[in-house]
């Protein structure tokens, strides 16, 4: 599940910081923010926003726009971070590969695919899927995972990232696929959790059905399969 694009991007991310600063760059197709340095360097689009997920445990620069005075401190965690399995499942919770291939199909959708998109249902607004949601968040939070629940959704759709840089011809369309997308995310990360707290499987099913809904092809039909 781990694959070696993943692994080498903190190493990729660091040659890339490392290019610039010797030359007294800015860089600014990139802005310097980690996350965007990731996503600038990240063969598979997705990999990034997981990437970025795994190493917000870490101590990166306060800043979202890495300064000069900060380099040699992202640096320092990107030449010192590993991507193994004990840090995807830190980060993610025991679901993690289901986690983490949503986040890469969602990026690869919503980056390649956008234009195919079709409009989540009405259900993006509904109180079952209000209620579904807070289940799944008082399920994660029972079982002491709160912080990887929102990390999964923030891997899936990462919002001061994709809130900026999605098309805005259609801001009802946004809105929904934010909330489909990272409502999917919600779901999986709980899977196991399904049948505690008052967490059901039809609330998972809720959950995630906006997303298969308006994906090309159903793209979340993977996730249906993975919770049978």
């Amino acid at each position: 599940m781990i694959t070696d694009e993943l692994r080498l991007l903190p190493a990729r991310a660091a040659q890339f910081i490392r290019r610039h600063r010797d030359r007294g760059d800015s860089a600014p197709e990139t802005g310097f923010s980690v996350l965007e340095v990731l996503v600038h360097c990240a063969p598979v689009r997705g990999d990034a926003f997981v990437a970025f997920q795994l190493l917000s445990r870490r101590d990166l620069p306060a800043s979202d726009i890495l300064q000069q005075d900060s380099l040699d401190d992202a640096l320092d965690v990107f030449d010192s971070f590993a991507v193994t399995e004990h840090e995807c499942e830190e980060t993610f919770g025991p679901n993690w590969p289901q986690v983490m291939m949503h986040a890469l199909d969602a990026a690869a959708v919503l980056h390649d695919r956008f234009g195919e998109l079709r409009r989540p249902s009405d259900v993006v607004d509904s109180r079952p899927r209000l209620a579904a949601w807070v289940c799944a968040r008082d399920a994660a939070w029972a079982a002491g995972r709160i912080k990887s629940w929102y990390r999964a959704q923030d891997a899936a759709w990462e919002r001061r990232y994709m809130d900026e840089v999605t098309l805005r011809e259609d801001e009802q369309l946004c809105s929904d696929l934010a909330t489909a997308v990272r409502d999917a995310a919600a779901a999986l990360a709980v899977a196991d959790l399904v049948g505690t707290d008052d967490f059901t499987g039809s609330h998972f099913e809720t959950l995630l059905e906006p997303w298969r809904l308006c994906s090309p092809e159903g793209a979340s039909s993977r996730p249906r399969a993975l919770h049978r």
